[in-house]
């Protein structure tokens, strides 16, 4: 099972599936060692990248994988050795001492294409370039095109994207729409019956093909003269959509996901805004939407609380969200209606991730919550293990359904980067830490000044995909049974529970004073929520104005409901506390009755001969006096009636 991390020292590809006694007990995480858990994972290749870690993508197959480097991209067989079989060249150079180059790649599925996203530059504004990888025309770049003011990083929109087969080429084009092209890139002499006109749509997603070989484009128009909106297109036919609805208004920005089968599509809209005054965080909208148009239907809106996360299954056709404030509901829903099946629980958690199989399902509470990972098992619908993976920030299942990869990564977080793997039952297999061989100074000045020094060594790591042939190597199995003793929940943990550190595994470290919600540094960075850099070094802060009536108003409603709230939240935990109180009287009770009953048998053992006595008999005449302390202690507890 090849896995991959991309690190300052270059992408480094290793086994999962071969992990071996590290026996020198060293912890270089070039060759795949740890010290915490003493073992060592195989490296099977070390590759070349820049120092920073630009993009890197692997082939839906995962036969490919391309790597940026300073030149343009490599790509490298994955089936032989990771060999490199091409070199693609940055297409703009430097211009006026600005650094440029390719900063994002992306296959076609059926890797026939690649697309690289150089960085945007006036002088140079064609920055998405496509090139060829079969073919008579293998290695050369066929078209360019522009995504203006992209840097780096995440794409704010991938313009260029394929029907599952390649037979249709869709590209956006600003102030046109989507056009359709051959899966080639050829282009049709008339342009127009090719186009889906949607002149301002900001974003789309390709569905998977269905059953019956049709493929749709979900578009996301964003709010102008009218409020923003969510449209459908069969790309057989892109003349009308098939399926549209209008979102809420302020909705800033819209999350489509296409199910399995391509049926039917999940949109999560965004707004800045809360108009409840309820969160800092805007309002969320979730809506389900059929394929052909026939139904649709609003999941959440904002009176439900915010939509943490949603995940379609990867094999049924259903799908599982985490919504509210914390902590938040965990429901599953049926992907052909939309309807609520189930709430599996409420817990603070707010990330999902599926195995390939749709049979277990991780439910993590990472970011700005503690780091709780509860493994769910679908079909019996119980918690196989719950443990805490600190500092999380990006994880996935690997190709076996079975193993879980965790990272703390940069620029999430520039220290204490590692990577951590486990087995669904819980257990750390192994964890590798990427701490540098000397720590240095953390300023340094470079003659303009002080300048943090990080220790970022590690930025991104990924599961190599699983083609159709290899799939095969693995087996969807069920969960092994429990531990003798042990009894699995049902359901998801209760938002009580704690989970303990996996074996083998450090617990995270929690500042003194630090709640479940509590602030803090990192905290802080890992919500976006620390200064910029030109105010951190340059700008004087903005001046403090006298709040306004209306602000002091707000100020005091906002107190009183909290007041209530609080009142509300104390009175319930009153009469909660009165019903524990009374149900373990009542369990007392029971016990004392239970234990008087004993004593009776004593009683009616002692009426026996010495030589009727066996030593089952004896056994319990000399636990007499224990039990009667027991009694005793019981009785003092109890009121009397």
């Amino acid at each position: 099972m090849d896995f991959l991390v991309a690190t300052k020292d270059g992408i480094i590809v290793m086994d999962a599936a071969d992990v071996t006694p590290n026996e020198n007990g060293s912890g270089d995480w070039h060759k795949g060692k740890a010290v915490s858990t003493g073992n060592q994972v195989k490296v099977i290749a070390s590759l070349p990248s820049p120092s920073n870690a630009f993009g890197h993508a692997w082939s839906a197959d995962g036969d490919r994988l391309a790597s940026v480097c300073e030149e343009g991209v490599r790509i490298y067989d994955a089936t032989d050795k990771y060999k490199m079989v091409h070199e693609l060249e940055r297409v703009a150079p430097d211009v006026g001492g600005r650094a440029g180059g390719v900063r994002n790649i992306l296959f076609s599925p059926k890797r026939s294409f690649l697309v690289t996203y150089e960085k945007w530059d006036p002088q140079y504004p064609d920055n998405v370039h496509l090139w060829a990888l079969k073919g008579d025309q293998e290695g050369a770049r066929l078209y360019s095109t522009s995504l203006k003011g992209y840097t780096s990083g995440a794409l704010p929109v991938s313009i260029i994207r394929w029907a599952a087969d390649e037979s249709v080429c869709v590209e956006l084009q600003t102030g046109k729409g989507l056009l359709l092209r051959n899966g080639d890139v050829s282009q049709d002499s008339d342009e127009t019956s090719k186009l889906i006109a949607e002149k301002s749509v900001a974003n789309f997603e390709v569905s998977p093909t269905t059953a019956k070989g049709q493929t749709f484009v979900s578009c996301f128009v964003p709010e102008g003269s009218m409020v923003a909106r969510i449209a459908v297109y069969d790309i057989a036919n892109p003349g009308k959509a098939v399926a549209e609805t209008h979102l809420p208004a302020k909705v800033k920005d819209a999350k489509m996901m296409w199910n399995s089968d391509g049926t039917a599509v999940l949109v999560l809209a965004n707004s800045d805004v809360d108009e409840s005054g309820c969160s800092y965080f805007g309002t969320t909208y979730l809506y389900w939407l059929k394929a052909d148009g026939k139904a649709q239907s609003q999941i959440f809106g904002s009176k439900d609380g915010q939509v943490q996360d949603i995940a379609w299954s990867p094999t049924a056709n259903e799908f599982v969200a985490i919504v509210g404030f914390q902590p938040a509901n965990v429901t599953l829903h049926d992907g052909k209606t939309g309807k609520l099946i189930s709430t599996l629980g409420q817990s603070r958690r707010n990330t999902l991730k599926w195995n390939p199989f749709g049979r277990f399902l991780a439910v993590g509470g990472f970011g700005t919550l503690a780091g709780d990972l509860d493994f769910f098992d679908r079909p019996k619908e119980e918690t196989i293990a719950s443990i805490r993976a600190p500092l999380t920030v990006e994880c996935a299942f690997g190709p076996d359904g079975r193993t879980f990869l965790a990272c703390t990564i940069a620029p999430r977080m520039n220290e204490g980067n590692q990577l951590s793997m486990y087995r669904y039952t819980g257990e750390l297999i192994f964890k590798i830490d990427y701490v540098p061989e000397t720590v240095e100074a953390r300023h340094e000045d470079t003659g303009a000044g002080a300048r943090t020094k990080t220790q970022a060594l590690l930025y991104a790591a990924s599961w190599r995909p699983t083609s159709e042939e290899r799939s095969a190597d693995f087996e969807d199995r069920p969960a092994s049974p429990a531990r003798t003793g042990t009894k699995r929940v049902k359901g998801l943990p209760s938002a009580t529970a704690t989970a303990g550190p996996a074996s083998s595994g450090a617990a995270a470290y929690r500042p003194r004073g630090a709640g479940t919600d509590a602030g803090g540094s990192v905290a802080a960075m890992m919500r976006g929520e620390l200064p910029s850099e030109a105010q951190r070094w340059g700008e004087a802060p903005p001046s403090m104005q006298p709040m306004e009536e209306w602000e002091i108003r707000k100020l005091e409603r906002e107190a009183k409901k909290a007041a209530e709230k609080k009142a509300e939240q104390e009175k319930e935990a009153a009469i909660q506390a009165r019903k524990d109180a009374e149900k373990a009287e009542r369990g007392e009770k029971k016990k004392l009755k239970e234990l008087k009953e004993q004593l009776q048998q004593l009683e009616a053992l002692k009426d026996k001969e010495w030589d009727e006595l066996t030593e089952e008999d004896e056994e319990q005449l000399e636990g007499e006096v224990a039990l009667r302390a027991e009694i005793a202690e019981l009785e003092k507890r109890l009121p009397k009636d």
